[in-house]
């Protein structure tokens, strides 16, 4: 059985999920509730996105998974800048539904590739 040979995009997402995920862990743990942990989480999770959109996962759960994870460091932003739960909840849920039909419109392009 051949390996397939690695490829810049997949290596790319991988290493910048992985950044993106130690950002978010690690800034819960650097003075939590402060501006610079929700900046900090705020970062590591539009890197995680990021690095999700190039990895392409093609695992539902876990793709669900990681844009969860990133929704809830935007929502914890929010939480911190507003200090109200209602618009903390709001925006998890906006970013969620965002990621997910932008992610939607990736695999619809990328179905649609072939035909042109």
């Amino acid at each position: 059985m051949a390996r397939k040979p690695l490829k810049f995009t997949t290596a790319f997402g991988l290493t910048v999920m992985v950044l993106g995920g130690l950002l978010e862990l690690g800034a819960f743990g650097y003075h939590l509730g402060s501006m610079v942990s929700a900046e900090t989480v705020f970062t590591g999770a539009i890197v995680l996105t990021i690095g999700q959109a190039f990895f392409g996962i093609d695992n539902l759960l876990l793709s669900l998974l990681l844009t969860f994870f990133s929704a809830v460091g935007a929502g914890y932003y929010v939480l911190v800048q507003t200090s109200s739960w209602l618009w903390a909840i709001v925006a998890v849920i906006a970013f969620f539904a965002f990621i997910v039909t932008l992610f939607g419109f990736r695999s619809s392009i990328r179905k649609k590739h072939g035909l042109w």
